[in-house]
């Protein structure tokens, strides 16, 4: 017969995770997720309600008729922006994950730390999608439910490229008519430009006439606090890999809409493991399309 004063107690006492297990777990997400996120260094974040939400408004913005000139200014120039309205669908982006008690028990016994190597892949999947909802929005091959991101928002002004990359002289071509394109429309930077990695490579390439970068020299033509960012998250709107978008990061032009940050929701299974949902609420709004120009065939 057992003895039932030394028999163990496993459940919640021994497979509940602790406070600094939770504190542990939570850093590890933000750790392994904010290397991916490019769409927030380009969009201000803004946080709207709760996750109960799901979608919210948003207005595009069309700039007022010129102003007049008179000597008397007494004719009339009354005006206003006009706001067409547009209601942006606040998606879940989630993942799961299980944390087995064994592991749990291991680590508190053998003085390791946790193993968090399927929490930390499950919140880089969420980081990359968020990235594709911002950056490039719904593209042929990834259903994003409709949403636009700047790759794909409506109105975008394009560029067809000058030629291959390989050849320096056209990356500064390309750059100057985003920029040409994008001052037309009011937009006076400074300026942000991504691209793919692999294009990234093509500005590393030094410059013959000066001997610096060819990103350097782009730097300098984003204007003051301009800055060049690499997301493989980004496509256009029919999927291809050979768009680059130079915009103007402004609140005034683009913003993503937080209901609900990255958290985690945890519970433990009948058998005794524990279950962990990475789950987020957020969505870009675009507000002036005219702030995105998008390369179009770069190689």
């Amino acid at each position: 017969m057992p003895n039932l004063t030394r028999l163990s107690r496993v459940g919640l006492e021994t497979g509940g995770l602790t406070d600094d297990e939770i504190k542990y777990i939570d850093t590890t997400i933000i750790t392994a997720m904010k290397p991916v996120l490019v769409g927030r260094q380009l969009m201000q974040t803004v946080n709207i309600g709760n996750a109960g939400n799901r979608s919210w408004r948003a207005y595009l913005m069309t700039d007022m008729s010129q102003a007049e000139i008179s000597m008397e200014g007494i004719d009339e120039s009354l005006d206003h922006v006009e706001l067409a309205n547009k209601d942006v669908k606040l998606p879940v982006i989630h993942k799961s994950v299980k944390l087995f008690w064994r592991d749990l028990l291991s680590s508190r016994n053998g003085g390791i730390p946790l193993d968090t190597l399927n929490i930390e892949n499950a919140a880089r999947q969420i980081a990359e999608e968020e990235d594709k909802l911002l950056i490039s929005g719904q593209y042929t091959g990834w259903t994003g439910l409709g949403i636009e991101g700047l790759a794909t928002a409506t109105n975008r002004q394009t560029q067809a490229t000058a030629g291959t990359w390989g050849t320096v002289a056209n990356i500064y071509t390309d750059v100057s008519a985003a920029i040409a394109k994008l001052e037309a429309n009011g937009h006076y930077g400074p300026y942000a430009l991504i691209l793919r990695s692999a294009l990234k490579a093509r500005l590393r390439a030094v410059n013959t006439n000066t001997s610096d970068l060819v990103q350097h020299v782009i730097e300098q033509m984003l204007g003051d606090g301009g800055r060049v960012l690499v997301s493989d998250s980004l496509y256009s709107s029919a999927g291809a890999v050979t768009s680059v978008l130079v915009v103007e990061a402004s609140p005034d032009n683009f913003v993503a809409g937080i209901a609900q940050d990255v958290t985690t929701f945890r519970f433990q299974d009948k058998d005794m493991n524990t279950n962990i949902k990475v789950y987020e609420v957020i969505a870009p709004r675009i507000k002036r399309a005219t702030s995105i120009c998008e390369l179009t065939g770069v190689s």
